[in-house]
């Protein structure tokens, strides 16, 4: 494969995610909010389960995820002074609905037809969930159709593939290689009156080499495992030293229990210089995140913007 070009600098904002304190302070790897614009207090974007990223890679922007609701992503850009317009493509990490729900008013908001990179299980039909209660429920389907006709144009992957002229790997599917990640537990789709396992397939993360730092792991969800999604990167872009693991490391629900210790553990054999654990990553385990790297670790914040 081509090499991953380098990046001199690589920011991330945080459009949206689980988790918002207007009153952490700023340091040299991450700016928080200001308390004050134009001598005025100054408005917040709000918090909601679900995750998007604005990434600047060199100047270059694009989008991955959109959040969970139809209002937060577009309130918070409008707070952060973010134009739609302004951001000429986007990737989709995995089809669920906490990172898709703001993307028909993301489109509303825009005036010219909007790239969007996502692997084709976005699409399937009948997704579930069956939780511990016996209960359940299906996910919003994610319907091409209606996508189309509000100007999203879609960018199936057929597996990795290079964005920013070199300079983003986006994974596509990421091979299940550790035997402690067992993905998302109670995960079905309903195909010809059956109800088959999913393995998401389409959990996807970004690859980024920052020059002279080594090479960055952007997650949504991390349902491949988190540790796979490192492996795979070093992988596909033969680089072994990782900077930087940010994202959601769905390190919380069912089976997490067993395999946490196993997933820290193989963290820490990677040693990583910045962990920002977002979204799905789950209290307790960013407690022992915390632990874990000590100063190395980020605490994500809605609206801050990681520097790496």
């Amino acid at each position: 494969m081509v090499p991953l070009k380098p990046v001199k600098k690589l920011t991330i904002t945080i459009l949206v995610d689980n988790y918002i304190d207007t009153l952490l302070p700023s340091d040299d790897r991450i700016q928080r909010l200001p308390r004050l614009k134009r001598g005025e207090l100054s408005k917040k974007p709000i918090a909601e389960h679900g995750l998007s990223l604005l990434i600047d890679a060199d100047g270059e922007q694009f989008i991955m995820d959109f959040g969970l609701s139809d209002f937060g992503l577009i309130y918070n850009m409008e707070v952060l002074e973010i134009h739609p317009d302004s951001i000429p493509f986007g990737v989709v990490s995995h089809g669920h609905h906490d990172h898709l729900g703001g993307l028909l008013p993301f489109m509303g908001e825009r005036r010219d037809p909007f790239v969007l990179y996502m692997h084709e299980d976005v699409l399937l039909e009948k997704r579930y969930l069956s939780l511990s209660s016996e209960e359940g429920f299906y996910f919003p389907q994610v319907e091409r159709e209606r996508l189309e006709d509000h100007g999203v144009v879609l960018r199936v992957l057929q597996g990795a593939e290079f964005v920013l002229d070199g300079k983003c790997l986006i994974s596509g599917e990421i091979p299940r290689v550790t035997d402690f990640e067992q993905g998302l537990a109670g995960a079905y789709y309903e195909e010809s009156g059956r109800r088959l396992r999913d393995n998401l397939r389409d959990d996807m993360s970004l690859y980024f080499h920052v020059e002279g730092k080594g090479l960055v792991v952007v997650s949504g969800c991390a349902h491949a495992g988190i540790i796979n999604s490192i492996l795979y990167g070093k992988k596909v872009s033969g680089i072994d030293t990782i900077y930087g693991i940010l994202g959601g490391f769905h390190l919380t629900g069912a089976g997490m229990e067993e395999a946490l210790p196993k997933i820290l553990n193989h963290l820490k054999k990677i040693s990583p210089q910045i962990v920002c654990p977002m979204h799905c990553t789950g209290w307790e385990s960013q407690r022992r995140l915390k632990e874990l790297f000590q100063d190395r670790f980020i605490l994500s914040s809605t609206g801050s913007t990681v520097i790496l």
